[in-house]
Order: C-alpha cells, then structure tokens, then sequence
C-alpha cells in the first residue's frame, strides 16, 4: 500500500490517506479510492469492482485474462479471432457445388459444379466469361448473369454500336453555349469560347483582366466590348508590357482584341503626342560596354594584382640577397683566420683545406 498522498505516475491519481474505506469488494490491485465508498478502477480494468480486464480493441470472438489480450475461442483464430477457422461448415459453396476444402487460416475452395465458377460457385459462366468481352473503348459486356445466350454491350457516353465501336460526334448537337466553338477530342470534346465567356461550356461571364495579362507590374483596364488595355510602368512596352524600352520615355498602351475563334487580335493605342527617336539620340544613348562601377572594380583588381606580385618578388629577392652577403660575410671570416695561421707557422706552407658552405674547397 503505497504512502498516503502518494500519487501514481500512470494515473495522475493519489492516494487516499490510511484508513480509507473503498467501496466493498473493490479490487486491492486494480481498484482504488479517493473518497469512502467508491472504486475506481486503473487502466487496462473495468466492472463495478474492477475485476474485468478490457480486450485487446476489436476482439470479436475472444477473451482476456490481462488487459489488452485477445484469447480466440474455439473454432475462431486471428489476432482479433474474426477468422471461422472451419469455413466449410457453414457450407459457403454454392449451386451445387460438390466439394468444400479447406486451405487453413480460414480460407477454403469450392469445387463448382459444371457451368459455374467464382469463390463460392454463385458466378454462371456465361458468354462474357467463356468468350471474354468483345466491347470495344471501355464498354462493358453483360450477359444476364450468365443465363444470356449472346453477350450485349453497355457503351460509354459518346459511343454506339454492337460493339461500342462507333465514336458519336460529341459536337452534334453544339453543347457550347454563348457562339463557342465545339472541337471532338474522341470521348468527350472541348469548346472555344469567345472573349468574355469561359468554363467547360462557355457559360460564365469572363472579365478581359481576370488573367491578369499585362506584365512587370502593368495595369489592366477591361473595356465592355471584350478589349482590354494595359499601361505600362516606365522603361516598359508592348501588348502587354512585357518587352524592356530604356530608350522610350512615355508608357506604351495596348488593346487586346478577341474574335469568336478565340485568335488573339492586337491593336497598339498611341498616345496623342509621339515622341520620335532619331539614330543620333539613339546612338548617344546606347548602354556603354562596362558600366563604371565594373571599370573600377577591374581597376582594383589589376592594381591588387600588381601588388601580389611585387610583393612575392621583393620577398624572394630580399631572402636570396641576405643569402648573398651571409656567405660573403663567412668566406671574409675564413680568409682573414687562413692568413693568420700562415702567418703563425713561420712560413712553411703546411697543406690547408678550408671547404666553404657552398662546398667550394681553398
């Protein structure tokens, strides 16, 4: 018995202190109480007093000696004991079938009697079983359910014939409303609508800018007559303001005209006042080659260049010249002890090898 006020880490529940009278017959293990009288049961438990485990979810035929188990009872397996593991004695073959046999873990198989075939013997073998179907784009045979001496076919929309072999004309008659164009695409067709009309039949009213036509951040104007007009941002131009124009100082306006065909029909609007370059102003406002900012930064980068290399240059002339006058320096020192031991060998020419640092012998 666990200490009073001592709460259960699974449960979230306490304890009652000591001398806490359940309720009569309660579980000591799988039930419990909070206040006099009561009996609550713990996970996994169930019943007035607790004494009930709960099964495993969706056990059919089973049952439980701790929680969450499912124990088959006989003649049923699975882990849910939903399976008859005796499937012919409930006698599933049917129209006569002569055997029943089973496979184990609940499977068994009919031998039909002659004439029928499928899982249990209910499927007659007909024309469109025997034969196989001779429907043609997507048509199904039917044959009565077998008792059908010839099989028929259930065509799809758009098809006719014995055999679903005729493709009907989808546009006969025109199901495009508002003058659309009806074009037959084999199981169905599709229409053209005219401008200001769209959907699968032309039947909704369309605005000119609901697409959004005009480009770079253009501004759409849609007219009643079907039309619309773009105006263009600065350094803008075209139809629809997608081309670049540096060169062109006022704002280019379209209009975009639609016929029943739907074949896209173009107008420019000039403004009132036109300005007319001429090839000296083009010329002298032609983008140059490099701008100036990359001019400058080539010039950086040679200049930083330059100095990389006289750098490194400097530095492997300054380590050789010290080199240089280090040996120099050695040899004086050599010479000058030569001729002082010549001198202190009163002349009389003993051999002298001095080997100098760069192997060269005096």
């Amino acid at each position: 018995m666990l200490a009073p006020n001592t709460c259960l880490h699974q449960t979230h529940l306490c304890e009652v202190p000591s001398g806490t009278d359940c309720k009569l017959g309660c579980h000591p293990v799988n039930g419990f109480c909070k206040i006099p009288n009561e009996c609550r049961c713990r996970p996994g438990w169930q019943g007035p007093l607790c004494d009930q485990c709960i099964p495993f979810p969706g056990c059919l035929h089973g049952t439980c000696a701790k929680p969450w188990q499912c124990m088959c009872e006989e003649g049923w397996i699975g882990s849910r004991c939903d399976t008859d593991a005796h499937p012919c004695s409930s006698k599933p073959c049917t129209n006569n079938a002569t055997t029943c046999i089973e496979t184990g873990n609940g499977g068994y198989i009919c031998v039909c009697a002659e004439g029928y075939t499928g899982k249990s013997c209910r499927v007659k073998k007909g024309p469109c079983t025997v034969n196989g179907s001779p429907c043609q784009n997507g048509g199904t045979c039917v044959d009565d359910d077998g008792f059908a001496p010839h099989a028929s076919c259930l065509c799809l929309p758009g098809f006719n014939g014995n055999f679903c072999e005729i493709d009907l004309d989808d546009c006969e008659p025109n199901p495009c409303e508002n003058g659309g164009t009806c074009l037959d695409i084999g199981r169905g067709f599709r229409c053209h609508c005219p401008s200001g009309y769209g959907g699968t039949l032309c039947s909704s009213h369309v605005a000119a800018c609901m697409s959004n036509p005009c480009k770079n951040g253009g501004t759409c104007h849609a007219h009643p007559e079907g039309t619309f007009e773009c105006l263009c941002r600065p350094h803008f131009g075209g139809v629809t303001c997608a081309s670049s124009n540096r060169n062109a100082s006022l704002n280019s306006k379209a209009k975009h005209r639609l016929n029943q065909h739907s074949k896209a029909h173009h107008q420019v609007i000039h403004p009132p006042e036109r300005e007319i370059l001429t090839i000296k102003e083009t010329i002298e406002n032609r983008q140059p080659l490099l701008s100036k900012s990359q001019v400058i930064c080539f010039m950086v980068l040679g200049l930083l260049t330059c100095l990389v290399v006289l750098g490194t240059t400097g530095i492997i002339f300054f380590s050789k010249f010290e080199m240089w006058l280090a040996n120099a320096r050695y040899s004086q020192l050599v010479r000058k002890e030569r001729d002082c031991f010549l001198k202190a060998s009163d002349g009389e020419n003993p051999p002298v090898k001095i080997i100098f640092p760069d192997q060269s012998e005096v």
